[in-house]
């Protein structure tokens, strides 16, 4: 930075006596020493075997020589009882509005590696936050790029201003989400803080609000993004003034569905339940986190161990299944460090181990994988893998492709037919989707279904799931490997590891029945809603004349 502030530097070290040296009150607010006495007891030891091997710095002011650097090296000279101290000694004229003693500390410890509470305090320090002076430095500019430079990563001259503004509401306001500290402490972004003072600053909503509704706070912690915390605040305040409007509660059990809530390594499926198809996407290892359950899966030292844990779990519904029953299981490799861990090796292998019978692997193509970053020498991932074992040779399998001359059938909303009492519409989104995925999917071990296609939707209030995937994946594979409905007898489709309930909705609408294990309440009352809604939106016609489109092959 610029400044009329005139330096004399001497070419040699100085001898200063030990109490000629102060600890100026600007260093003592600016960094945290009290907690470093294990330091100062080893620099004594060294002091005292070897010398003072490095002078520290102080700077000369109206008569007192104030330490600027090596504030730990003076409190061990004082330890050791010497009367003297090598120091490098610099003058300073006078301070002025552009440069201070605090400046000048703060660029004396660029090298210094500091907490985060430090790395707040100097930032507040230079920008002169914590004066009150409404008027801006006239140097302003250089202490942004002072501080984009050595604040490092993350820190571009925008965030450096974004968060001036942050901590100036914060220090108007309060902070009582502590999001600067967590800036500091590298738990949240600058722009998410940012946010979170935006919406704090809203006319209609606050503090007080936040505390009631914890919208803010759940953003946070990763549980929300931007535009559903927008949404939450936007609903919060309608029901606020309005008045709760009463919740709906949808059944856990039909006789179409069933939630069963609990962990599938610990619940224990009903003695009568013959199941036809198991269809689940489990949890991948060491990728994310789901809940707050300390023992969640996925989360074992290795890779053998989550393959034999998820095994024990996948070989409950496994010995449920009917001899013409099959299991797919949809997985994602786990790379550390740029090595691949085999996951899916570990679980094929364990599957094989226990006397399943392995029918084949499935590769779902994803179009739309997140990147990887350009450290990890490897292609950009594109699949996951679906595996296809089943309880015998004699697995129900539907030999059959699309008719591609056939078209699409319309129903005109608001029409009635004779003896129909349903709603009447075009043939509903989900099978319209159905339709086409199956048609280019024509029994081949490469399946293409976009990553984002027919997902589970969240209404007001539910929590977010972190993973749902598209419905469309599981019908592929009922349509093929599970015999169709009729009007004695509705397969049961099962999955051990519910989440959202996608599989759920989609065995649903194709007029099955279905049953689901979740762990997590969060996910329990979204897939009820989603089941329930699900038998609602069931509509046999347009299924049907998705068969009606079918063309099956002769086996010989």
């Amino acid at each position: 930075m610029e400044s009329t502030t005139k330096f004399t530097v001497p070419g040699t070290v100085q001898k200063l006596n030990v109490n000629q040296v102060v600890i100026p009150e600007e260093m003592k607010n600016l960094y945290d020493y009290d907690s470093r006495l294990l330091e100062v007891d080893t620099l004594k030891t060294s002091i005292q075997e070897f010398g003072q091997l490095e002078p520290i710095t102080v700077v000369q002011i109206n008569g007192q020589h104030l330490i600027i650097n090596g504030v730990l090296r003076y409190q061990a000279i004082v330890c050791s009882e010497k009367n003297e101290i090598d120091a490098v000694v610099l003058s300073i004229d006078t301070e002025s509005e552009d440069f201070s003693l605090a400046d000048l500390i703060v660029h004396s410890q660029i090298q210094k590696v500091k907490s985060p509470s430090e790395k707040k305090r100097e930032f507040i320090s230079m920008l002169r936050l914590d004066t009150g002076d409404s008027n801006p430095l006239r140097d302003r500019n250089k202490r942004y790029d002072f501080l984009s430079t050595s604040l490092g990563k993350g820190w571009s001259r925008s965030n450096v201003i974004l968060m001036m503004n942050v901590i100036n509401w914060t220090m108007k306001n309060g902070d009582k989400l502590n999001i600067v500290q967590q800036v500091f402490e590298e738990k949240i972004r600058v722009s998410e803080a940012a946010f979170v003072v935006e919406t704090l600053a809203r006319e209609d909503y606050g503090y007080e609000k936040e505390s009631e509704s914890q919208i803010l706070d759940k953003f946070l912690k990763g549980e929300f993004k931007k535009e559903k915390v927008e949404q939450l605040v936007d609903m919060f305040n309608y029901k606020r003034n309005e008045g709760y409007t009463e919740i709906k509660v949808y059944p856990i059990k039909t006789e179409d569905y069933e939630v069963i809530h609990g962990s599938i390594e610990e619940v224990e499926l009903p003695k009568e339940m013959e199941i036809d198809v198991v269809f689940t996407s489990p949890i991948y290892y060491k990728l994310r986190k789901y809940g707050d359950d300390p023992n969640e899966m996925g989360w074992e030292k290795t890779p053998k161990l989550y393959a034999e844990r998820l095994v024990d779990s996948l070989m409950k519904p496994y010995e449920r299944l009917k001899d013409t029953g099959s299991m797919f299981v949809n997985l994602g490799e786990t790379y550390d460090k740029g090595q691949c861990l085999a996951v899916i090796e570990h679980v094929v292998m364990e599957m094989v181990s226990r006397g399943m019978f392995y029918v084949d692997r499935i590769i779902w193509k994803k179009d739309s994988n997140k990147p990887i970053s350009n450290q990890n020498h490897r292609f950009q991932p594109s699949y996951e893998v679906v595996l296809h074992f089943a309880k015998s040779k004699n697995y129900y399998f539907d030999r059959f492709k699309i008719k591609k001359e056939v078209t699409d059938y319309k129903i005109s909303r608001g029409c009635k037919d004779y003896g129909w009492e349903g709603v009447n519409y075009y043939v509903p989104n989900y099978y319209k989707q159905l339709r086409t995925i199956v048609s280019e999917n024509e029994l081949r071990d490469i399946v293409i279904v976009q990553t984002n296609t027919a997902r589970i939707k969240h209404v007001e209030g539910e929590q977010y799931h972190p993973a749902t995937f598209s419905q469309m994946l599981p019908a592929i594979f009922l349509s093929t490997f599970c015999p169709k409905p009729t009007e004695d007898y509705k397969p049961l489709v099962f999955d051990p590891f519910l989440g959202g309930a996608s599989c759920g909705r989609t065995a649903l609408m194709m007029g099955y029945r279905f049953c689901g294990v979740e762990l997590y309440d969060k996910n329990v009352e979204t897939s009820r809603r989603i089941l329930a809604e699900s038998v609602l939106e069931f509509e046999p016609r347009a299924l049907a004349h998705i068969e009606s489109q079918k063309e099956y092959v002769q086996v010989a």
